[in-house]
């Protein structure tokens, strides 16, 4: 009886660990296909970082940086991880797009991107994940801030293909920095704003407030790039309508820009007519501007020096002062943000930045990308098709539509043979960009030999497209595909 008793305690005690045991999964940097050692090859430089998982950590890759909170990655048992082993693939450029085969589109539709990366997360080489509640925040470098990006998650197909599934949206608190810190003067020559007005927006009251924020810094941005001339004639009236609202979401001071544009230079504002900055050309791109601006619904900056945040403070000490779990984080993390923004320009000896970041959180390691839907009534159905040519008997060939202007690149959806196509025939079709410059790109490789392929296009509505496709080395194809970008 009692060996009994203690057998079923054992059982019990057993399965109760297996129920705990949660299954992570692991996403591959690049899908284990015929083709992987080729696009291993081309793939980015992979970076490695290790951290402690009892430490708030901002690590700084190419482009990006990751601000980890302490206790943000758990085990397969769920408990935090404790020495973690960071891998981290960044894709800015639509070069490296190609040379990682990573396509860029959603079920049907075609995706425009901004960049994308990979984040991996193990200990002692085990599987990682995201404890739940928590979330790593990011920033992605671009030079120009599209409001309607989001974020995306990706997932290989069995073909090896990846696919986007929207995963959230862009962060809307601004990012603090010390008022002496603020580009006021972004991507001037010459400037917008008078001293009289530098000193001004310099004024400390503005501390903590969207004024003293790198997002603010982006709103001059337009004023100091138009001609002077007409800059200047709406510079003052810019500071009065962001300085008096300070009170109030940032996207609210954006749209009085907007209107005060528009009800004032309504008759100069042409939304067509080719930009040769005269002044119709400067009013029209900044209406343009504050328009976007406004959609981007960006809110408030958050006050680090009401809850007195030093180097050690941490969010438990921050909750039992009141605050949300998710407020405590968000403290931290833009803390964390703002000092590795002073240090880095101190490093760089560059007090300016022409770079701005979009922002968010993610929830999941693996494949992320900023993009945003391409806008369907600029594309038309399109069914050409592409011969591939070889004088070899090649397995598999990766043939790529790409897309410079756009950014974007398009992974062939079926073949026929040697006849590649991107729209479906049976099922609905994808429209395209028709009309548009672009590239067809082959890869394939066979007995450790890579082949390629290219060929510049406008994308046709119909009719068959023919490649050649040859043997080259790594080297080269790295080069043809930087050059066919320049």
């Amino acid at each position: 009886m009692i060996v009994r008793y203690l057998t079923i305690l054992l059982f019990g005690l057993f399965a109760c660990k297996s129920q705990n045991k949660m299954q992570l999964d692991t996403i591959e940097v690049l899908p284990k296909t015929n083709l992987y050692p080729l696009f291993n090859s081309l793939l980015p430089t992979k970076q490695s970082f290790t951290i402690r998982g009892d430490r708030d950590t901002l690590i700084e890759g190419y482009y990006t940086t990751y601000t980890i909170l302490k206790n943000t990655f758990v085990n397969s048992q769920g408990k935090p991880a404790k020495t973690i082993n960071i891998d981290l693939v960044v894709i800015f450029s639509i070069a490296d797009i190609i040379k990682s085969n990573i396509q860029t589109s959603s079920i049907d539709e075609i995706l425009q991107t901004a960049g994308m990366f990979y984040i991996d997360a193990k200990e002692n080489n085990e599987t990682l994940a995201i404890a739940e509640g928590k979330s790593i925040y990011v920033e992605f470098k671009t030079q120009y801030k599209d409001y309607q990006m989001e974020i995306f998650d990706g997932k290989f197909d069995n073909n090896g293909k990846i696919d986007w599934k929207n995963a959230g949206i862009l962060e809307k608190n601004l990012a603090p920095l010390p008022i002496s810190e603020v580009n006021f003067q972004k991507g001037a020559f010459v400037g917008a704003f008078s001293e009289k007005q530098l000193q001004y927006l310099s004024n400390p009251k503005f501390e903590n407030s969207y004024i003293s924020t790198r997002e603010f810094a982006d709103r001059c941005y337009p004023l100091n790039t138009t001609p002077y001339d007409w800059s200047k004639g709406v510079s003052q009236k810019f500071i009065d309508i962001y300085t008096s609202n300070i009170d109030k979401p940032l996207y609210y001071a954006d749209s009085l820009m907007a209107e005060y544009l528009f009800a004032n230079f309504k008759e100069k504002i042409d939304t067509i007519k080719v930009n040769n900055w005269d002044e119709s050309s400067c009013i029209t791109f900044l209406y343009q501007f504050f328009q976007d601006q406004k959609n981007q619904k960006l809110t408030y900056t958050y006050n680090l020096d009401k809850p007195k945040i030093t180097e050690s403070t941490t969010t438990e000490e921050l909750i039992k002062k009141g605050y949300s779990e998710i407020d405590a984080a968000k403290f931290i993390t833009f803390f964390k943000v703002r000092q590795h923004n002073i240090l880095s320009r101190k490093k760089s000896k560059q007090p300016f930045s022409e770079f701005t970041p979009y922002s968010f959180n993610i929830q999941k390691l693996g494949w992320v990308n900023i993009g945003r839907l391409i806008d369907n009534k600029k594309t038309e159905l399109s069914t050409f098709k592409v011969q591939i040519k070889s004088n070899e008997s090649l397995d598999l060939i990766s043939v790529m539509l790409v897309i410079p202007s756009l950014k974007v690149a398009i992974s062939s959806i079926q073949n026929d043979g040697n006849f590649y196509s991107f729209t479906k025939i049976n099922d609905r079709f994808r429209s395209l960009p028709v009309g548009q410059d672009a590239f067809i790109i082959a890869l394939s490789y066979k007995d450790n030999v890579p082949y390629f392929g290219k060929q510049n296009i406008k994308i046709p509505k119909d009719g068959q497209i023919e490649l050649v496709i040859t043997k080259s080395n790594i080297l080269n194809i790295k080069q043809e595909i930087d050059e066919l970008l320049e």
